[in-house]
Parts: structure tokens; C-alpha cells; sequence
């Protein structure tokens, strides 16, 4: 949020208008994407997801792999390991990280 307070986002209606290359979506916003939504958003070249809660990180992940992309995620929580699990390379951390996100990831921080 605190990145879209700074640069001044604009709302989600501007993913319509050719010229918008990225775009800043928080949690609260991903709780209303339907396919259309995500397909628009996940179509800019420069995405930025924040405050996002462990379901909507699966969510992302889930939605960028039915495009074809290849998804890396980072995470330390025990709350992330399914988002870890899902992606195709999951990236715990090492010194912080819980034993069920390092045991969901693929490598190690």
C-alpha cells in the first residue's frame, strides 16, 4: 500500500489503457479479481503485489502458472509453505525461516 500511497497508482480501471505498462495491487484488491481481472493485471510487464495473505500468494502463483510463467517465491513462514510447495521454485530463509517453509522450498537462503 505504502508503494501505491508514494507513486500514486492509479486504480485497477486504468488496466484497459495500452499505455499502462504496471501496476501496484494490494491484498484488498485481489479479494474482488475475478479470471478477466487477473488475466489483465498479469498482462503488465511490471507487477508489484502488496500485503498479500498467504492464501493470496497461492492465488498468484496458481494464476501466473495457468499463463504458462515460471514462478519463483520467497517466504519464512509457515503460512508460506503452501505457495512454496506450489511454485516451481520455491525460496526459503535460511537463518529465520520455520522447518515446514524450508521443508516446502527448493533451496535455501
Amino acid at each position: 500500500q505504502e508503494i501505491a500511497d508514494r507513486t500514486q497508482a492509479q486504480p485497477l480501471t486504468v488496466l484497459t489503457r495500452p499505455d499502462c505498462k504496471a501496476v501496484v495491487v494490494t491484498g484488498l484488491q485481489l479479494d474482488d479479481f475475478d479470471r478477466e481481472m487477473w488475466d489483465l493485471v498479469l498482462a503488465k510487464s511490471q507487477i508489484v503485489f502488496a500485503r498479500t495473505s498467504p492464501q493470496q500468494k497461492l492465488e498468484i502463483v496458481e494464476n501466473l502458472q495457468r499463463r504458462g510463467e515460471i514462478v519463483a517465491v520467497t517466504g519464512d513462514g509457515v503460512n508460506d509453505s503452501p505457495a512454496l510447495k506450489e511454485a516451481n521454485v520455491g525460496c526459503a530463509m535460511g537463518i529465520v525461516g520455520s522447518d515446514v517453509a524450508k521443508e516446502a522450498a527448493d533451496i535455501i537462503l
